[in-house]
């Protein structure tokens, strides 16, 4: 089974029994409030603004007119029936308590007096009392202050985030400072910490006839333009903020009235009775302390109620997770990969091809690639800011048609033909959707829905009902890191989960991204410190300095066609984690939102119900899959049928059930707003005013059926009565067959710098780039430079020679030479190369020909095997030519893809492989090209009809025995030629390149990089695509040889 449990789960559940919703048609205001002292605190968090107008409300009804008493019953609506139906925490309205698997399900919860409320202040608050200390200069003067985690270096500058407060909200853009002496050794030095008094002397030391006080200036400017953070900023993993504040504070001894403040304060959120009164002095002491405006939500509290039982049956989550197992069939028909991170890999592929360099590089818009919206945002345009203009186009869009699509499609259908009000998936249904033996699922994930008790007359076994509302990751830490700062032992629950995460990969770091964004966002990442490596971007770390990764620790290459990070520190992988269920997406920071995109690579995001062609349908049934409901049913409701059901004021009531029986909808509904839901009775006038206003503002909304009303939770009070409730379940995934996974493997750092990487014009490599159409550089290739390089070699003008196709992005030719004795002579073919080729030039065919610098691709071949990869790109290049000197017209293109099968099976051959290396070889490689090219399970299907029609073919050219019918003799000893020069290479290639790596089959990603460079040599264009029926084919090829052999051996 590929999903199983942890050992724990966490259950939410809202303040009040799902029958108290009533309370509200039936009691007015006053008594609502003073029956209920829970809720006049919970509604005292929420909403101050609210109290106050209740009470004022309470004691003068006659001020208020009917427009004003409609309004605030309204507000007390919304926050009533949320307190008594909606489990997703918020201040005290609704509370997550600890829960194991055990052996059977129990769920009672304890009264509200026996839970246990974490209060601390509202982050944005927090940082506004942070900016105000650091105003005071007898505080500044004895800080520290460390260099922006964002600074990195292009050019003359030195470019980082900076923030703005716009609305009384952080913006942030990409700020850059023109570098100087002092501002260089301050960045550096700054990276431990000074103070301003160690940076002035600096400055000082330096230049001498600089006073003291420009110094101080200077170095003061370089903080308010946040190039430089000092050590109060708040952290958001980690122990509480304001401890560590008072800590840092009592150092300072002019500090002391400002600490004792804080101390004061800090009391107050030591205690546990919270009360109105306890927060109301919170309010004030901070309103009489520090000149900040109070925000409306000044404090942030998540409550964690206490149980008598909290237990769920592990059958009953066996039952759930095994029948999970099989709809995860359904993923592979989802699209794959994130549009957004394959553009960028793609981008860096195109740009680097396989070449690793610093990712703040690679994500500067300016100078390297960029990173989604960042191509656009990179420059501050201040007047436009605010300006929320949303783009689309005008054409026609396109539906990928799935097995999902036409699944979706016959059982809405179904439900019309049949008028049902359910529609089952059988395991029928999910035969199209092929296995799951091999889904690329996220090993660590979260099963996240509702508990219900089924109805009278179930199948056996199938004693309730699960409500699912997601299954996905990258890691089941992603909805529980906020609650852990509440939770110590939930914190080490989780600990366990990410050990257990990261053991999936051992070779690999994962570190925790730790960004500040906007301020009140980050109360739902504030988080304790959950692994050991963490990525501090524009955030204060909390791990010691060894285990920080900042930016410009990171690298960046394609392997596999995978984005893959290293650390320079470790010289590891490094696979970035959030965990957090901040919606990062939403206006961040380019690396930011690259880091945590970075998490889904190669994984399913999760599991969904999707309507497809559907969707928009007014009414959509329920969708179950034996006891799991995977999709409530949903109805829409717009604007004209408001209008038709209020027509007559005295009968909306009426209306409304006989609108509901025409639709099969129930009495209690919800109005469903993104992850927002809010309760609707529609027997209630009051209640269906509430929804009519709604679809007035909207002119339409979605209403989900609301479970509750109808199937009996599973969760009681010590009363007997039914509480709703979210449960969220911690689960692993490993696949039934699951694929070895090659790690991604880096070179020795000191000994990459002891090689030359940079070849400069003038040097013992002369790089020329020849910019034309394909078919010129085909031509090029197959007469003139056929000829020309054994008469240049043989005449001594080049010791040796390489080159590639390429496009950046207009198409051109590489060509390397190599002259480490006679430097001059490269001189001579570059002459050569122009006079002969003047003609295409003039012609215009010819767009330009020009020198560059040669860059090695150290970290693609290794330091100790870079030499030898030249000879043998030389070997490789030389062959080459001389195949396509003998392709001619459409003949010579069937035979190239054909000759290009048969010359990677003799590579193959080469460096030693038999059969079974050269499948997992070239299964590796096919796979990761798929996944390039969307992984969609049409291409699939493409690709196998493809390989059905030439499979002869394939099998023909890979035959030596067929090489005279396949007329071929003449391209087999050009095979061989290259074939003598690389067997002599191949052994102390294999032989360094695992001294190098540590790994003994590091020279299968060097022959992955051999034969990528082959196919570019060998194909005019569309190179990738090209690779990508190759690497199929054969990998076909391969696994069908390898069964034939493994039936041929005998049986003893």
């Amino acid at each position: 089974m590929p999903l199983t449990s942890s050992d724990f789960f966490v259950l939410r559940t809202p303040l009040f029994p799902v029958a108290q919703y009533k309370d509200i048609f039936e009691k007015d205001p006053a008594q609502l409030i003073a029956g209920k002292p829970e809720f006049a605190y919970a509604l005292y968090i929420g909403s101050r603004e609210l109290v106050k107008e209740l009470n004022r409300f309470i004691e003068q009804p006659g001020e208020f007119n009917e427009k004003k008493i409609n309004k605030l019953k309204s507000s007390l609506y919304k926050y009533w029936v949320r307190a008594c139906s909606r489990s997703t925490p918020y201040g005290v309205f609704a509370g997550c308590s600890l829960g194991t698997i055990g052996a059977e399900t129990q769920l009672t919860i304890n009264g509200p007096g026996e839970a246990i409320q974490q209060v601390r202040l509202d982050m944005d608050y927090y940082t506004k009392v942070c900016s105000y200390i650091l105003k005071e200069v007898y505080i500044r003067k004895e800080l520290r202050f460390y260099t922006n985690n964002s600074v990195y270096k292009i050019g003359d500058k030195f470019r980082y985030a900076e923030y703005t407060i716009n609305n009384n909200r952080r913006k942030y853009l990409l700020s850059s400072i023109t570098n100087s002496v002092f501002i260089e050794q301050i960045i550096e030095k700054a990276q431990a910490g000074l103070t301003i008094g160690e940076m002035v002397q600096l400055i000082l030391a330096e230049d001498d006839s600089i006073a003291q006080e420009e110094a101080e200036g200077f170095v003061n400017e370089l903080i308010d333009a946040q190039l430089l953070i000092s050590e109060m900023e708040p952290k958001i993993t980690g122990p509480g903020n304001l401890p560590l504040l008072i800590d840092r504070l009592e150092s300072i001894a002019d500090a002391k009235a400002l600490r004792d403040q804080l101390l004061a304060l800090s009391v107050l959120f030591s205690k546990q009775d919270y009360d109105q009164e306890r927060l109301s002095e919170i309010h004030q002491q901070c309103e009489t302390d520090f000149p900040i405006a109070l925000p409306k939500d000044l404090l942030q509290i998540d409550l964690f109620k206490s149980t008598s039982h909290c237990t769920l049956s592990a059958d009953m989550v066996n039952d759930i997770t095994q029948k999970l197992s099989k709809l995860l069939a359904i993923c592979n028909s989802y699209p794959q990969g994130n549009t957004e991170l394959t553009n960028f890999g793609n981008k860096l592929n195109e740009l680097y091809d396989g070449q690793e360099i610093p990712l703040n590089l690679a994500l500067d818009a300016e100078t390297g690639i960029g990173y989604g919206a960042s191509i656009d945002n990179s420059f501050h345009t201040p007047f436009v800011e605010d300006i929320m203009a949303g783009g689309g186009s005008n054409g026609p869009s396109t539906i990928n048609w799935t097995p999902l699509q036409q699944l979706s499609l016959d059982k809405y259908e179904q439900f019309i033909k049949d008028r049902l009000t359910t529609v089952h998936i059988t395991d029928e249904d999910l035969k199209p959707f092929g296995k799951t033996d091999n889904l690329n699922f996220a090993s660590s994930c979260f099963l996240f829905g509702s508990l219900h008790k089924a109805a009278p007359g179930a199948p056996e076994g199938q004693d309730y009902l699960f409500s699912m509302q997601s299954l996905g990751g990258p890691s089941a830490a992603n909805l529980l890191g906020r609650f852990c700062s509440g939770d110590t032992e939930m914190t080490e629950k989780v600990k366990d989960l990410l050990r257990e995460e990261e053991a999936t990969d051992p070779d690999a770091i994962f570190a925790e991204v730790v960004h500040f964004p906007e301020a009140r966002a980050t109360n739902v990442l504030i988080r304790p410190i959950l692994r050991p490596y963490e990525i501090p971007y524009v955030g204060v770390a909390s791990v010691d300095a060894e285990h920080q990764l900042p930016l410009s620790d990171l690298m960046v290459s394609v392997q596999r066609g995978n984005i893959v990070l290293r650390s320079k520190k470790w010289n590891k992988r490094v696979i970035p984690r959030l965990s957090s269920a901040h919606n990062y997406g939403y206006n961040s920071l380019p690396a930011y939102k690259f880091l945590c995109d970075l998490q889904q690579q190669g994984v399913r995001s999760g599991f969904y119900w999707d309507w497809g062609v559907c969707s928009g349908k007014p009414y959509l049934p329920r969708v179950m899959y034996h006891n799991i409901i995977i999709s409530r049913a949903t109805w829409e409701l717009k604007q004209k049928d408001v209008d038709t059901l209020t027509k007559d004021k005295n009968k909306i009531v009426e209306n409304i059930t006989r609108y509901r029986e025409e639709r099969n909808m129930p009495a209690l509904v919800t109005i469903a707003d993104a992850d927002n839901e809010l309760l609707i009775d529609c027997t209630q006038p009051e209640s269906l005013e509430i929804l009519f206003d709604f679809v007035k503002k909207r002119q339409s909304v979605k209403l989900r059926e609301f479970l509750f009303g109808e199937n009996e939770s599973m969760v009681t009070d010590t009363d007997n009565r039914a509480y709703t409730n979210e449960v969220l379940i911690p689960l692993r995934y490993k696949p039934v067959t699951a694929e070895q996974k090659a790690a991604a493997r880096f070179h020795d750092q000191e000994q990459m710098q002891s090689i030359p990487r940079n070849y400069t014009p003038g040097s013992e490599w002369l790089y020329v780039k020849i910019y034309c159409g394909y078919a010129l550089t085909e031509e090029l290739l197959s007469t003139y430079f056929a000829e020309k390089i054994p008469e240049w070699k043989e005449a001594g003008l080049a010791e040796s020679f390489f080159f590639l196709r390429y496009a950046d992005p207009n198409p051109h030719l590489r060509l390397r030479f190599l002259n480490s004795a006679d430097r001059s002579k490269n001189e001579q073919l570059l002459t050569m190369i122009f006079d002969d080729l003047q003609p295409y030039i003039e012609a215009g065919q010819i767009k330009k020909i020009q020198t560059d610098t040669y860059t090695r691709e150290i970290e693609r071949y290794g330091a100790s095997t870079m030499a030898l990869s030249e000879q043998l790109f030389d070997a490789d290049s030389h062959a080459v030519l001389g195949i396509v000197s003998m392709l001619e017209g459409p003949e010579g293109e069937e035979y190239r893809w054909k000759l290009a099968a048969r010359g990677l099976d003799i590579l193959l051959d080469d460096f030693g492989f038999n059969l079974e290396w050269k499948k997992n070889l070239l299964g590796n490689l096919q796979r990761g090209f798929v996944e390039e090219f969307g992984g969609a399970k049409l291409l699939n299907k493409q690709l196998n009809d493809k390989y059905r029609r030439f499979q002869k073919d394939i099998e023909s050219f890979l035959n030596d025995e067929d090489d005279e019918q396949n007329d071929i003799a003449d391209v087999i000893d050009i095979f061989r030629q290259r074939s003598a020069r690389i067997r002599e290479l191949a052994p102390e290639i294999v032989r360094l390149a695992a001294e190098e790596s540590g790994n003994e089959n590091q020279h299968w990603d060097l022959l992955s990089s051999y034969i990528h460079m082959f196919l570019n040599r060998l194909f005019v264009a569309k190179q990738r695509k090209h690779e990508l029926l190759i690497y199929h084919f054969l990998e076909k090829y391969y696994t069908s040889k390898v069964a034939q052999a493994a039936k041929a051996v005998p049986v003893s």
